[in-house]
């Protein structure tokens, strides 16, 4: 079914609406730049001009393994306090507590190894206290300036808007490297999620909105990919507008949109590549001709998405054994003897399938070229594919926000991605979890569609279920922690199991009324959680009333 004048002006105005809620607060655009190398042993004073009381100092770390430094308060011939702090990041804020008054703060450095962008002195009520002066305690170091040369560029109090927060501490730095031809500190997954960032960052400036809008852009495009694959599926406008709408407030694809790590690009191409296998699927079932180039294009994108994140190949196994069970069917109407039977199951669409394949090896090593730019072989290349399976297939480590594979569905645990205690009893909180209007009915759904596929056969439903249960069983092999956002990927899946029953109660006498209420309450739970999947300051009590589970942590 064709996509119409009508359907565009739909995807138009949804789309709109989604870019500007995801873009807004999305990041700063002017950050501080300069910064001051530390190696140990330096030691430097602020002087504020006159006492002050001084709650804490914000220090902004441009790129630093290890910062250690004591900060003293009094004076220059009398110095007391003696605060210890300890530090790492990538262009992230870091706070100090003071809580004392004073004119003068001295900074004394130990073994360190890291560049400070910034210093910022907050007062009382989150106020920012201007510094009067920066003197050295070593001889001239002109640098010193850059540490407050930039003090109007500063958000106050920083919060996730002026900083990186979770994993774009190793995004965002692998995006910065290949700008700078520099070796890519994040080499665990393959480089195209971050040469997409990279490229953010290459059109809008190196800044937090910069490194984010890649994410708002792939978000919003999923927008235009639900409601076309929603009409595709089901046939009708209706069911179009309520996989986009279901899509659209959707609390992890907003959240995951917004945060510039790779997650959004990998299930946008995941996504594009089953809608493509879904047309293919759609035309062998129904006997239409089914071509040939709709199945090179989920190909294609599965290249896309494997270049992003491995997970997409889970899906892509799917696809292959849908393939599978397609042929045998057909081939159960096939006389002839069964080695003419066995070549005629491999002769079509597997031998075209074996160079759709080669493509997307060819396509997987095409991204590495930024990594070979850096000075590495092709040899280089191929060990990398070893070193990052060794990696996950043997990472051990513990994280507290990680969560079993089959509590998802559930949201029994959402990541908690960023926090931030504000004055005046406010929270910027960030938690990457699920609409549970969404995932919850979903996941029942589920064994409605199962029942379908069961009883009638249904060849929508197998479609659905097939890949669903290849992106999320694999997880119950894998002993490395893994997060709810690994089931990112499974989620269009659920919007449109939720969708197919959805445009059947339309139908119905009174169904038109329960799907209006349905899509209000999916509304409502967005607008709801808006502060807490997108750090938008609330009062504490706020974020308190929304945690309906003990486990859920924000």
């Amino acid at each position: 079914m064709s996509i119409t004048r009508q359907d565009l002006v739909k995807i138009a105005i949804l789309s709109f609406v989604f870019f500007l809620v995801a873009a807004w607060n999305l990041g700063m655009r002017d950050v501080p730049m300069t910064s001051w190398q530390a190696s140990g042993g330096e030691s430097f004073y602020l002087d504020l001009g006159h006492p002050e009381r001084v709650d804490s100092i914000h220090v902004l770390l441009k790129e630093a393994d290890f910062v250690n430094f004591k900060v003293y308060t009094g004076s220059p011939s009398n110095w007391d306090g003696n605060i210890t702090a300890s530090m790492d990041g990538y262009y992230s804020w870091k706070k100090i507590g003071i809580n004392r008054e004073t004119r003068y703060l001295r900074f004394v450095f130990e073994y360190s190894s890291g560049e400070i962008a910034e210093m910022v002195v907050i007062g009382e009520g989150g106020k920012k206290i201007s510094v009067n002066l920066i003197s050295g305690e070593n001889g001239d170091d002109e640098a010193l300036k850059n540490l407050i040369d930039e003090q109007e560029k500063i958000e106050c109090p920083p919060t996730y808007k002026s900083g990186t927060y979770f994993d774009e501490i190793y995004y965002v730095r692998t995006a910065e490297d290949y700008l700078n031809l520099e070796e890519p500190y994040e080499w665990t997954h393959p480089p195209l999620g971050k040469l997409i960032i990279a490229a953010g960052i290459l059109i809008f400036s190196y800044n937090p909105f910069g490194w984010r809008i890649a994410g708002v852009i792939f978000a919003t495009l999923m927008m235009l990919v639900m409601y076309v694959f929603g009409k595709r599926m089901f046939g009708t406008r209706v069911a179009a507008f309520i996989s986009s709408f279901l899509w659209m407030f959707e609390f992890m694809q907003f959240t995951m949109g917004r945060i510039a790590t790779v997650d959004t690009f990998a299930v946008f191409f995941s996504t594009m590549s089953s809608l493509f296998f879904f047309t293919y699927f759609q035309g062998v079932i129904q006997k239409k001709k089914a071509s040939i180039r709709t199945l090179f294009l989920a190909v294609l994108f599965f290249a896309l998405g494997f270049s992003t994140k491995w997970y997409v190949l889970y899906g892509f196994i799917g696809q292959v054994f849908l393939l599978v069970v397609l042929r045998l069917r057909e081939l159960l109407t096939f006389s002839g003897r069964w080695t003419g039977r066995v070549k005629e199951f491999f002769r079509y669409p597997f031998l075209p399938m074996i160079g759709f394949i080669a493509v997307a090896a060819v396509i997987y090593v095409l991204t590495f070229i930024p990594y070979m730019m850096v000075g590495h072989t092709l040899r280089d290349v191929y060990e990398m594919q070893w070193t990052m399976y060794n990696y996950h297939s043997q990472l051990t480590a513990t994280h507290p926000f990680s969560s079993p594979w089959w509590s998802w569905p559930l949201i029994i645990k959402p990541v908690w991605l960023y926090v931030s205690y504000l004055p005046d009893g406010l929270v910027s909180t960030i938690a990457s979890m699920g609409n549970p209007a969404i995932w919850w009915v979903g996941a029942i759904l589920l064994f409605f569609a199962v029942a379908k596929i069961i009883k009638e056969g249904d060849f929508v439903c197998l479609f659905i279920v097939t890949i669903f249960l290849f992106q999320w069983l694999p997880y119950v092999f894998i002993s490395r922690c893994v997060f709810l956002y690994h089931f990112y990927v499974s989620v269009p899946l659920l919007v449109l199991t939720v969708t197919y029953f959805l445009k059947e109660l339309w139908k119905k006498r009174y169904g038109k009324l329960v799907v209006l209420v349905y899509l209000v309450i999916v509304a409502v739970l967005f607008v709801l959680f808006y502060p807490v999947i997108s750090g938008y300051p609330v009062p504490y009590g706020w974020k308190e009333v929304l945690r309906w589970l003990q486990s859920w942590m924000f």
